[in-house]
């Protein structure tokens, strides 16, 4: 049987085979009809009918279908389980999502008729099946055909009964009823009436055995319940219009010859989709920008960075890459969290007596070497190496013993550490430097449970005490975990004069599930990931408006961590997409938020026994060979924007700089299908990556600059999207190969870059128009130089 098949024929009568089969409908209406039930299937709909279901179809109104099919024995071998069921079809269940098998069946349909045996095809059509098993076979099949199900059993007979004598008195007779009333049942369920099923289903298995074995005509003949040999070529003949012989010589072939008809059909059919999809993904959008006006711009994105625990800076690729993004991000703070990390050998035990500072000191001086801010995230807190949000798989078994006992105990340390510090930095020196007091909301470590209020004070007091100057924040809790907790901080906080200098909440991109009831464990739960949606916008604005329902007084907010995934073993981490998720949530708090800091920087502290591969799914933004990810290229774009805001929209943001230069970046953002929600964040591989987002639609954009001096000006653009920039397309081209060669890794790095183009255009009547193309979760930065060019 051809794997791949093309048809205009008018329909196939009830028949069943072993291979599993999936009709995609190109044109006109199809009426499916399996085991019993009919489906009217319109374009685009998706069908899979599993092995040895009964099924035919009926064309109407120009019908064009793609039929393609897998061997039971294949999908047996692949699935590594019997029996096996799918659930795919988009007439029955069109809540579900179809998007990404449609994509590949469109690609698939757009390689067919360039090179129909062509390696395209071959991959893409295992890609296919990959799909189809990911999203679709059911968990628990079971038996295909329920318990009582008349119909299903006698199917089940037939199917295993075709090749021997078999007549409807005797199959009446085995479910208790006459003939005639048998006759009518079956046609009643199938369609068809019982000896041309039977013959139908014969004729199958005996199409497929001329393909795939080479046993001789006569020998397929007996197999298929034949006794006659010339009754056998006479209905093969009838039903297919050749000889048996003949059927093997022309159709035994790894791809279907199309005929002139369906070869026109598709044709067409393909030139109306290309049509379609370049109108919607050409769809333009004009944007006026005016360069006269404009609002002062900060660099709340860059200021600071989450480096991780303080431990990790000892590492030292870990301080390459903070360096990188210091030096090049031009990054002023740096935060870093459990500064009485065990990993330090600080103090022996829970004891205050004896202190040794000399492995911070380490990491401080680093910092400061590199003209760093240090801001600490205080008292404590669990290193949590996340796999997979909504399951309990860490890459490491977290640490449950508490750092400290008592709110005594981290008085004195924290104490011992700030006449450290003040004695070697100095007051001044540390008077410039953050302090965050964070709230365990889990209450999972020691100082989680001393009371939150009763921390703060003492926390501050110490701190204000040694270095007066420090800035101090506080809580770090987010509004969806627990709003109540919030505002109780926040009415406490706002008549004191010890309040916060500077207000925190993290944000990320997860639904959360909280138990207030749930006196012990995690009391909460991150139930599903939506990177591609406005976070942290909402978590601001969720914010904002406590602080104005609590009337507190004006003070910075800060989110002092965010990210849109929280996984260290997502592949979509290394990802153009997401590079484009994070743009939006920049973009979103532009002007709106005072600092953020992302959190982190390098992959390194994720790197475990399960992670030779380059590139593992962390959230960092530069690998553990120094190879920038897209997420980098993000901020990289970000550092080069200019002092004024011009605009801001769902696509893009324009500042300027220095008279008529202007900076636009701009980003092709693509939302994921429901089945990304649906998978482990783990279990996404590389290759999947393309198909797990509802379109692939490029975007056209035009940029009216108004109030641009006329004249000629340069404009560079530098790309980053899948064909350029991308680290993860050019690992492909190395063959997914886990251990790199020194030559390699030096190769990616220096591949691995932003591509450039530079064009000259002229202002004319003050307006300069740019028109930019960008494809799906690709991101350009447009630089208009003021400079006139001859």
């Amino acid at each position: 049987m051809n794997k791949i098949q093309i048809t205009s024929a008018g329909g196939e009568a009830c028949h069943s085979h072993r291979s599993a089969e999936l009709i995609y409908v190109l044109t006109g209406q199809a009426k499916i009809h399996i085991r019993g039930e009919d489906f009217q299937a319109f374009p685009k709909d998706v069908i899979l009918i599993n092995p040895e279901e009964p099924h035919g179809w009926s064309g109407h109104k120009g019908a064009l279908v793609c039929k393609i099919y897998m061997d039971y024995y294949v999908l047996k071998n692949a699935l590594k389980q019997e029996p096996f069921l799918f659930l795919c079809n988009s007439v029955r269940e069109p809540e579900k999502d179809y998007g990404r098998i449609r994509y590949i069946l469109e690609t698939i349909l757009s390689k067919y008729a360039e090179a129909p045996d062509g390696f395209w095809v071959e991959s893409l059509y295992y890609a296919l099946w990959e799909g189809i098993k990911t999203q679709y076979l059911a968990a628990s099949p079971g038996k295909t055909a329920p318990v009582g199900d008349k119909i299903g059993e006698v199917m089940d007979y037939i199917q295993t009964s075709y090749g021997q004598p078999l007549n409807l008195a005797e199959t009446a007779a085995r479910w208790y009823m006459s003939e005639s009333a048998f006759s009518r049942f079956f046609k009643r369920e199938t369609g068809t009436g019982f000896t041309e099923y039977v013959r139908n289903l014969r004729l199958e298995q005996a199409k497929e055995q001329l393909l795939s074995t080479n046993k001789t005509v006569t020998e397929i003949a007996y197999d298929c319940g034949y006794s006659n040999l010339s009754v056998f070529n006479k209905n093969f003949r009838q039903a297919f219009s050749l000889s048996p012989k003949q059927f093997r010589q022309e159709r035994n072939t790894p791809v279907q010859k199309l005929n002139a008809s369906d070869l026109d059909g598709l044709a067409a059919y393909l030139k109306d989709s290309a049509s379609y999809k370049k109108k919607a993904e050409t769809k333009g959008k004009r944007i006026l920008i005016d360069t006269r006006k404009g609002s002062p711009f900060g660099d709340s994105a860059l200021y600071c960075m989450n480096a991780g625990m303080f431990a990790n800076l000892l590492e030292a690729r870990v301080q390459k890459h903070v360096a990188m993004v210091i030096q090049n991000l031009d990054v002023k703070c740096i935060r870093l969290s459990n500064p009485f990390d065990p990993e330090l050998k600080i103090r022996s035990g829970h004891g205050t007596e004896q202190m040794n500072f000399e492995k911070m000191d380490t990491v401080l001086d680093f910092l400061l070497e590199q003209d760093a801010v240090p801001v600490f995230e205080l008292p404590e807190r669990q290193k949590k190496m996340i796999v997979s949000i909504g399951s309990d798989k860490r890459l490491e078994e977290i640490r449950t013993d508490p750092v400290f006992l008592s709110l005594e105990e981290w008085e004195r340390a924290l104490e011992a550490l700030m006449k450290h510090l003040t004695d070697r930095y100095t007051a001044k020196e540390v008077g410039r430097w953050g302090f965050e007091i964070w709230y365990d909301v889990e209450q999972v470590t020691g100082a989680g449970q001393i009371p939150y209020f009763l921390l703060y004070e003492r926390t501050r007091s110490i701190i204000k005490t040694y270095a007066p100057e420090a800035k101090i924040g506080g809580s770090g809790l987010n509004t969806e975990l627990s709003r109540d907790v919030l505002k109780e901080q926040l009415l406490w906080w706002k008549d004191r004069e010890e309040r916060p200098d500077f207000l925190t909440f993290i944000s990320y991109p997860y639904q959360v599930e909280w138990d207030e009831k749930k006196e012990t464990g995690k009391q909460y739960s991150l139930l599903s990931i939506d990177s591609d949606t406005h976070f942290v916008k909402q978590d601001m604005e969720n914010y904002y408006a406590l602080m104005r329902e609590t009337d507190y007084p004006e003070t910075p907010v800060w989110v002092s961590e965010w990210n849109t995934s929280l996984s260290e073993r997502n592949i979509y981490n290394d990802s153009c997409a997401k590079a484009c998720h994070m743009l939006t949530q920049m973009v979103d708090a532009a002007d709106r938020i005072c600092r953020m800091s992302y959190w982190g920087i390098s992959d390194c502290p994720s790197q475990y026994f399960d992670s030779a591969a380059p590139l593992i799914g962390a959230t960092g933004l530069i690998t553990r060979d120094a190879l920038p990810k897209p997420a980098y290229y993000a901020f990289e774009f970000w550092k080069q924007l200019g002092e004024r805001m011009l605009g801001k929209g769902e696509h893009y943001i324009a500042t300027s700089q220095h008279g008529d230069s202007v900076q636009i970046l701009t980003f092709n953002a693509k939302q994921f299908s429901y089945g990304y929600q649906l998978k482990d964040e783990d279990r996404l591989a590389p290759g999947e990556l393309p198909f797990v987002f509802r379109n692939s639609y490029r975007l056209e954009l035009t940029f009216a600059l108004e109030g641009m001096k006329n004249g000629k000006k340069k404009i560079c653009i530098y790309r980053v999207g899948e064909a350029s920039g991308n680290v993860l397309t050019e690992w492909k081209k190395l063959g997914y190969a886990n251990d790199l060669l020194r030559s390699e890794i030096a190769y990616l790095q220096k591949i691995c870059i932003p591509r450039m183009e530079v064009l000259y255009q002229e202002v004319t009547g003050g307006i300069l128009e740019l028109d930019v193309m960008l494809e799906a979760n690709e991101m350009a930065l447009i630089l208009v130089f003021s400079k006139d060019y001859p």
